[in-house]
């Protein structure tokens, strides 16, 4: 059984950020050769049974769990191994779909696997139904739940089976939370470390994978973050109390800091961001 979904796109549907161009499912996927790729984006998950993807010299499995993220015009094909192999499908475009990919870090087709695959397929699932409704709003709708799609890729999907960024975020929540509470005092990675239950070194390795940052890095954001709630709760608090409750002895730093992550010093961010001002 297959079903195939190609919606009529209008001009405004086709200049949206993200749109799905076609979404589907086979409870037996056949064999599929495309020596030119496919037109759009693709996001295809195994349901069932296990197939293989090859593409860019590369042959890799997919089963239940996983899925194939296919760049658009890139040669691939992928086939059976051990059938029935069921699978979802969503084709998508949009003029901000490469940059989007990109920047979450997608820039050729690979095989994920998922840590919460429920999750993903119901959005797919989602999308499939909107299309074949045939609403005057289901493209539009489709889209918003395509960003959904994608930011659960992003959240759950991995290239390995060890861990997905939210694995990682789960096993850090707890140092989380402590910067979050004692963000205006030094904060030893040794004190995170055993907050955690792993050592300062995996520590610093589960930030990156989860966040993208060292632990400082997240605790100077968090302290600036509270500087500017500070700036503008408090508009007759000086610059020098404002640093020394979020954490820095010295203003000079702070000011630093600040304006290397907002691009404005903190006098110049109260008086943009003033009621004063309004």
């Amino acid at each position: 059984m297959a079903v195939n979904i190609f919606p009529v796109l209008t001009d405004n549907e086709r200049r949206l950020p993200l749109c799905v161009t076609t979404a589907g499912y086979w409870t037996n996927q056949e064999s599929i050769v495309r020596p030119d790729g496919f037109p759009s984006y693709q996001w295809l998950q195994a349901v069932s049974g296990k197939g293989v993807l090859r593409t860019d010299g590369r042959e890799l499995i997919v089963g239940p769990g996983q899925g194939m993220l296919l760049m658009a015009n890139e040669a691939h094909e992928y086939e059976p191994l051990e059938a029935p192999w069921g699978v979802h499908w969503i084709g998508f475009d949009g003029p901000r779909a490469a940059e989007m990919l990109r920047d979450l870090g997608y820039d050729r087709s690979d095989v994920l696997f998922i840590s919460n695959p429920d999750a993903t397929l119901k959005t797919m699932m989602e999308i499939t139904s909107l299309l074949g409704s045939y609403q005057p709003a289901a493209a539009l709708e489709a889209s918003a739940a395509l960003y959904r799609l994608l930011l659960d890729l992003h959240r759950y999907g991995s290239r390995t089976e060890l861990r997905s960024r939210k694995h990682h975020l789960d096993a850090i929540a707890p140092a989380l939370e402590h910067m979050e509470k004692h963000y205006a005092r030094t904060i030893p990675l040794d004190e995170l470390a055993r907050l955690v239950g792993f050592t300062p070194q995996h520590v610093c390795f589960l930030f990156q994978q989860a966040l993208g940052l060292r632990p400082i890095e997240f605790l100077t954001r968090v302290r600036i973050r509270k500087a500017k709630e500070l700036l503008l709760n408090e508009p007759d608090l000086e610059v020098q109390t404002v640093a020394a409750r979020v954490g820095y002895d010295h203003p000079s730093y702070f000011i630093k800091l600040f304006k290397q992550q907002e691009g404005v010093t903190p006098v110049m961010f109260r008086r943009i961001h003033s009621s004063r001002n309004l």
